[in-house]
């Protein structure tokens, strides 16, 4: 098979597995109350684990582990969106819940500036032009700055923006400031405060005023644990395991733009991003499936990836900066 007879053969056989799918399990094909069930339950679970930490029911780590898998479905849901999978004909409740998955993950662009970098990523991937990948350490070397890239994207963007002055279409300076205003200006500033007065306190022991100390820190605290460490940690998950299932810099079809990383060692990373690094791959070549059929379809989907030459848990791609070819 050549590589367009490749992806139509990946592609056909991941759609039949959806129909096979739906055709057991009629009630799947209700996909607008599935997705904003889903919505409406990881809302709910933020919630719940906050006053659960708030009446001091569960620690602080417990509210952090557990807002992180509730938030990474909020990306899924983000993501199926921006491809207009959930109330497509219903431009107010599409409305309703992009704007939710944005209030609860603040360190993320404004889900209308990320559809235009993400569909524009589909057309792109893998290149020098890929703005959504390469803001976030895509290409990079591992070392200190792809590290610190990954874990603050926003940040360290800004820093270290020479690094994307190639980028063409969306800019940094565009995703940071158009993109992240209004809630990535206000995430960030709490965060900011977050570590500044812990920081400093540990550091030099002022002698803060009381007001500070007996209101604003204890509210902050309180704010950190419930949503900022919580998407802090999601993001920067993610980051990794999304910039390294992506190739980047020698590709030049659709059969080279990602690998499929499934191996068990990644298992602690995917309860964040829900199973990403194992079926993101399937989404480019089938745009058009929500990530719960992915899920669900992956056995066959998988093995259909590996019968037209799609690498698998293709770690070498670290050290070679994600490029494709081996010996690069």
């Amino acid at each position: 098979m050549n590589d367009d007879q490749k992806i139509a053969h990946a592609r056909k056989v991941a759609r039949q597995a959806e129909q096979a799918l739906l055709i057991k399990h009629p009630w799947l094909r209700k996909q607008n109350v599935i997705g904003f069930s889903i919505f409406t339950c990881s809302i709910i679970g933020i919630l719940a684990s906050a006053w659960l930490y708030f009446i001091a029911a569960i620690p602080a780590w417990a509210c952090v582990i557990s807002n992180a898998i509730f938030t990474s479905f909020l990306h899924e849901l983000e993501h199926d969106l921006i491809h207009y999978m959930y109330f497509k004909k219903n431009k107010f409740m599409n409305t309703v819940m992009m704007v939710g998955v944005w209030l609860f993950r603040g360190n993320i662009i404004n889900p209308w500036v990320r559809r235009k970098i993400h569909l524009h990523h589909h057309k792109v991937s893998g290149t020098v032009d890929d703005t959504e990948e390469r803001i976030i350490g895509n290409g990079m070397p591992h070392g200190l700055v792809r590290s610190m890239i990954m874990l603050d994207a926003s940040l360290s963007g800004n820093i270290f923006s020479r690094h994307f002055r190639d980028l063409k279409t969306y800019s940094t300076r565009y995703v940071n400031f158009i993109g992240g205003f209004p809630m990535g200006f206000i995430f960030y500033g709490l965060w900011g405060s977050f570590l500044s007065f812990h920081i400093l306190d540990s550091v030099f022991a002022i002698n803060w005023y009381s007001w500070i100390t007996d209101y604003a820190i204890p509210v902050i605290n309180f704010i950190a644990v419930v949503n900022l460490i919580p998407n802090m940690l999601r993001q920067a998950i993610l980051n990794f395991v999304t910039t390294n299932m992506h190739y980047h810099g020698d590709v030049d079809s659709l059969m080279k733009q990602t690998q499929v990383i499934n191996h068990w060692s990644f298992f602690p990373l995917h309860l964040f991003c829900f199973n990403f690094g194992s079926t993101h791959s399937i989404h480019h070549f089938t745009v058009s499936q929500p990530f719960y059929i992915r899920e669900l379809i992956k056995r066959p989907a998988h093995q259909a990836l590996r019968d037209i030459g799609i690498r698998f848990n293709d770690f070498g791609s670290f050290r070679r900066a994600n490029r494709y070819q081996r010996g690069s």
